[in-house]
């Protein structure tokens, strides 16, 4: 249908001021994507000022459609697009990429519209997904969430996990837009423009497909945005054929252009010259819609959870610690209407299922894709939810660079990892998380957790909860007794004594299962050695000076017994935090790859056994 000229008019003014923008701001940082830039410049300008429903003043706005960046290396763009909707002085658009500046090279959450870091490829659409799962089923007033993405990353896998949940679900208020301008950085992308290739696959996931022939023109642009509105039952993908560089003619569509400003004072002239074509002299003010109210109530976090404190364990009786998730997130859940529970295929063995029945509206089965199960928990947790993502420990890590956005985020995107550890027994290595401790304790302003028993184990993950940013905790699968008592308190960045002689001569520290095993070495060597036996189950934040006056008293001689690799777990923790008080030091981890065996076997075989432990606590 033909379109308003006077419309189409501003909307190429808006897209040629995204362009001068760009390319004056990243000739000017000496650094950036301008060609990235402008390939989607018609994208953004039909979003925010003719799609999009949202307050220009208050991005933030829980009411807001949103956007979610994905090529992230496209900053600049999205910067020139809140310029133009009034919401940034242009002048600080010039301070891109400066030291100190929220204008950063890839979008960063400092800024109120954007909700999660990007710039990592192949990530925004779960994201995307989980933010468009909070506007359907909390807010309640038909908002939809726009995940702006580039070709390169459709080659991501977890592109295509995201695809395949969101038309599960039916999210059709999920709108994902791909800016298909053939180039990559180092060589033209797998399809290249095959836009019937990329349809197909996308039609093949559940998605509605829209292709656009001339993706850098704006009435064709235009009618694939109002057509996408009208689609319900399913999540929309707009397949925009664009142009690297487009509006520059000496550039567009030219290979090895990624990543490069256009610092050559008459390239850059040209390039201003061509783009400026279509700006006015006098553009009228930004017509831009106003969201609908929020219908849903949007939770808050409780003032107290004294009511949920208690554990259902009692002392003297046996429990996995990886039991604790049932109860604990049924009892907080009930409390904390912000908690969500996102699984990946594993509920019935990491006991998130009793969330499922009790809060099934709460509740994502996100199957066998831990990336966008990340990525969906960091969409949740950007618009005000308390995620709680849960599988085995072991298959975290495929999702490292997922959890790790999020945290650069500042999301308070929870993770619980069960089976833990050779203690599992004759699954084998694959299914041991051996390395899970390492890689979370490098989250910033995270907190990890490896409780012992039941009762710790509930507490931890009311620990994690409460915390405010990204966390995790680890759990075991064999049972093991319970150690507390159920009102027994565990701060966090704490410690417990569980054995503690008059005159210790060894301070010696564990968690989890080879708690366990240590206590019951401690106990055998009673008329030997004096050991005083530490739980750890605080790992980050770290009991620095609480153990620091234990260790003092053993004269520094200091034992770590730990089903983790040697390198970046519970030893390297101690040895880290305590240098300098430490004397002596012993530790007992898994050094090589660990085989199927009984969890005995194992434990005895890398010196984990009680009496293997006793052996080594005998004779330091």
């Amino acid at each position: 249908m033909p379109y308003d000229k006077s419309k189409v008019k501003e909307l190429k003014h808006r897209a040629a001021k995204i362009r001068l923008l760009s390319i004056e701001t990243t000739a000017k940082a000496g650094s950036g994507h301008p060609t990235s830039c402008c390939s989607c410049a018609e994208a953004l300008a039909v979003m925010f000022f003719h799609s999009m429903k949202y307050l220009p003043q208050d991005p933030g706005n829980a009411a807001n459609d949103r956007l979610v960046l994905s090529k992230g290396h496209a900053a600049p763009a999205l910067y020139a697009a809140w310029s133009e909707a009034g919401y940034l002085k242009e002048e600080e658009l010039y301070t891109l990429r400066e030291m100190g500046s929220r204008i950063e090279g890839h979008p960063m959450p400092s800024l109120p519209f954007v909700d999660v870091a990007t710039g990592s490829l192949g990530q925004g659409l779960a994201c995307g997904l989980g933010i468009a799962v909070q506007q359907r089923s909390v807010l309640k007033n038909n908002a939809r969430t726009y995940v702006l993405m580039g070709d390169g990353e459709m080659a991501e896998g977890s592109v295509w996990e995201a695809m395949s949940l969101a038309s599960a679900m039916k999210v059709d208020n999920l709108i994902a837009v791909v800016d298909v301008n053939r180039l990559g950085q180092s060589r033209e992308t797998i399809l290249g423009h095959d836009m019937a290739t990329y349809e197909k696959r996308v039609a093949a996931f559940g998605w509605e497909a829209i292709t656009v022939e001339k993706g850098n023109d704006v009435e064709s642009v235009l009618a694939a945005f109002d057509k996408a509105e009208t689609v319900t039952g399913k999540p929309v993908c707009i397949l925009l054929k664009t142009f690297k560089g487009a509006g520059m003619t000496e550039i567009s569509d030219k290979d090895n252009w990624h990543g490069k400003p256009l610092k050559d004072d008459a390239v850059r002239a040209k390039a201003i010259e061509d783009v400026s074509v279509d700006i006015m002299k006098n553009p009228p003010a930004p017509q831009i819609k106003e969201p609908a109210a929020v219908k849903g109530t949007l939770p808050t976090k409780p003032e107290s959870y004294a009511s949920v404190e208690k554990a259902p364990y009692e002392k003297g009786s046996k429990a996995a610690t990886r039991e604790a998730v049932g109860p604990a997130l049924v009892n907080v859940g009930g409390l904390d209407k912000r908690v969500w529970v996102i699984d990946g295929d594993t509920q019935n063995s990491t006991y998130s299922q009793k969330f499922a029945e009790k809060y099934p509206e709460r509740f994502i089965e996100c199957f066998i894709a831990e990336q966008n199960m990340a990525g969906v928990g960091a969409g949740l947790a950007a618009r005000g939810l308390v995620p709680v993502a849960v599988t085995f420990g072991a298959f975290l890590v495929r999702a490292a660079d997922q959890i790790r956005m999020a945290a650069l985020s500042g999301l308070p995107v929870k993770f619980i990892g069960t089976h833990a550890g050779i203690s599992i027994g004759e699954d084998g290595a694959s299914q041991m998380a051996l390395e899970d401790l390492a890689f979370f304790a490098t989250l910033p302003n995270g907190a990890v957790f490896y409780p012992s028993d039941g009762v710790s184990a509930y507490k931890c993950i009311l620990n994690l909860i409460k915390h405010d940013g990204p966390g995790y905790v680890r759990l075991s699968r064999p049972s093991s007794p319970i150690i507390y008592n159920p009102d027994e308190t565990f701060e966090i960045g704490g410690l417990k004594v569980v054995h503690a002689p008059e005159r210790p001569t060894i301070t010696a520290i564990a968690s989890g299962v080879i708690l366990h095993e240590l206590l019951k070495a401690a106990k055998s060597l009673v008329n030997k050695v004096d050991v005083q036996v530490v739980d750890l189950y605080s790992i980050k934040p770290f009991p620095t000076e609480e153990l620091k006056k234990l260790v003092e008293k053993t004269n520094g001689k200091v034992a770590v017994f730990e089903e983790h690799s040697p390198n970046g777990g519970i030893g390297s923790e101690v040895s880290r935090n305590l240098a300098g008080t430490i004397k002596k030091f012993k530790h007992s981890a898994v050094t090589s790859v660990p085989c199927s065996g009984t969890p005995e076997e194992l434990l005895a075989a890398y010196g984990l056994s009680a009496d293997k432990i006793a052996e080594t606590l005998e004779n330091f």
